[in-house]
This record gives structure tokens, C-alpha cells and sequence, in this order.
């Protein structure tokens, strides 16, 4: 009925695309784990929940997309059932006998044979599945010279970067500096629905919200601009190097919309 595209990284790639590995893995140790217990002399075949990952809804409602990290099996597919009312959708994983399979991460995409529309969204196990709207997300009307956005099922996400929640509707969409083989320089725009406070850091003020700038390593991680809204709770993170400047950090943000 349905049938999902990925792109996805290779293993022996750059480093910061291999340490961000790390970063997703959290997400996908639970499938991992039960992939590895899977095992067996023959192929094993199982769906499973998307829950624990972020899902989005296409502005047109027509497509799903997961960013998800898996391992010890061959790439999951992106399953969906359609009736008049529901959209049921979970991850189809195919578990092979022998190794471990080194496995991978980037963006899963399925294609509904209609538009969601007032339909409900489920997972596997029949609960409603967190989404976001990608008519809500905010886009940057400015960008920094050279940037373009992600490649298409590519993860957006950056060693040191604090994953997206996923017990609340949540997405984020990232740029690089060129989009050569080996790039440098990224800029991440992320957005969560919940009003949070900003953490320590710099002040700054975005929109004229309270906000603040963070780094999760002094030594030269990725830089963080964080505020919210009243509604959203936006990040803006910059990784390389090069690095965005403070003041381009807050140049970004205060385009959204």
C-alpha cells in the first residue's frame, strides 16, 4: 500500500556524522535491544511502535516522516493502514540471523493514498501517536551565506545536541555551511510544543521573550539560543566549525515565522 524512503549515512563517514550517532542512540536501544533478542536461525519479521520517536505530518497531510536510529537489523519500513477514520502507523522490522547488523539513522518517509485530514492518528498499539504539524513549523526567513537545507532523509542532529522530546509534539530542520561531501558548519532550528523556561546562560531576547545562549562544552560544542513563546519552546543551534556568530544565532531566530 505504502512504502517508506530513507537516505541514510554511511558508517565509515565523517566523524561528527559518526558521533552523532551517539546522540540518536538513545532512541534506538529499545528496538535495538529487542532486535538482538529477536534473533534466531531464520529471518524474523515484526512490527513495532513508533512511539519514542519524532513523527511529522506533511503540510499537505499526505506524508509521514520518522527520525529514528536503529540497529542489529535491516532498516525498518514505515507501515501504515488507512480506513475512513484512522491511520494506524508503526515500523516494520526485519531482524536476519547471524551478526549484528551495523544498522543507521536518518529520516524514514511514508505516502498516505490520502491527506490525514480529520482522520486520527494511532500507533501500533491503538494510542494516539505524537506528531507535528509541519503547518506550524516555524521557518527562517534569513539565513547565514552559504547555508541550504539538510538533504532530504538525512538526520538533523549534531553531537552534544540535546534529542527532541517525543512525549510532545516536536521537529526540527537543519542547514549546512555548502552542501559539498564533507561539510562544515551547521545551523539547527528545533521546536517543541510546551513553554519552558530557558536555561542558565548568556541573556539574550528574541521577539522580546527572555532568552538564553548555552554551549554544552565550553571547549567547542554546538551553541544553543533557546526562548519560547508562550506556546512553542524554540531552539536555535549552531555546530561546525565554523560557527555562527551570537548575533546571527538571534538574526535566525528572530525571522521565524
Amino acid at each position: 500500500m505504502t512504502q517508506s524512503t530513507t537516505r541514510q549515512t554511511s558508517k565509515p563517514g565523517r566523524r561528527n556524522r559518526s558521533t552523532a550517532v551517539a546522540a540518536v542512540a538513545v532512541l534506538g536501544v529499545g528496538f535495538a535491544i529487542s532486535a538482538w533478542m529477536n534473533r534466531g536461525p531464520e529471518t524474523k519479521v515484526y512490527e513495532g511502535p513508533v512511539a519514542g520517536y519524532p513523527l511529522l505530518v506533511s503540510s499537505d497531510g499526505r506524508s509521514l516522516t520518522l527520525s529514528i536510529g536503529w540497529g542489529c537489523e535491516k532498516r525498518p519500513e514505515v507501515v501504515v493502514r488507512e480506513s475512513a477514520n484512522v491511520v494506524k502507523v508503526s515500523l516494520r522490522h526485519t531482524v536476519a540471523p547471524g551478526f549484528c547488523d551495523p544498522g543507521g539513522y536518518g529520516q524514514l518517509t511514508t505516502h498516505l493514498d490520502k491527506p490525514l485530514g480529520t482522520r486520527t492518528l494511532n500507533d501500533a498499539t491503538g494510542k494516539p501517536a505524537v506528531h507535528f504539524d509541519e503547518r506550524d513549523l516555524r521557518r527562517p526567513a534569513f539565513l547565514p551565506e552559504n547555508y541550504y537545507p539538510y538533504p532530504a532523509g538525512e538526520m538533523v542532529q549534531l553531537p552534544g545536541q540535546a534529542p527532541l522530546p517525543t512525549d510532545t509534539p516536536a521537529w526540527a530542520i537543519g542547514y549546512t555551511l555548502g552542501t559539498g561531501a564533507d561539510v562544515h558548519g551547521h545551523l539547527i532550528v528545533s521546536q517543541s510544543l510546551r513553554n519552558s523556561t530557558p536555561p542558565d546562560g548568556r541573556a539574550a531576547t528574541v521577539k522580546g521573550h527572555p532568552a538564553t545562549i548555552t554551549s554544552s562544552n565550553p571547549q567547542g560544542g554546538p551553541r544553543s539560543l533557546t526562548w519560547s513563546d508562550g506556546t512553542y519552546t524554540f531552539v536555535v543551534t549552531t555546530g561546525g566549525p565554523p560557527r555562527l556568530s551570537d548575533a546571527e544565532l538571534i538574526r535566525v531566530a528572530e525571522s521565524l515565522g
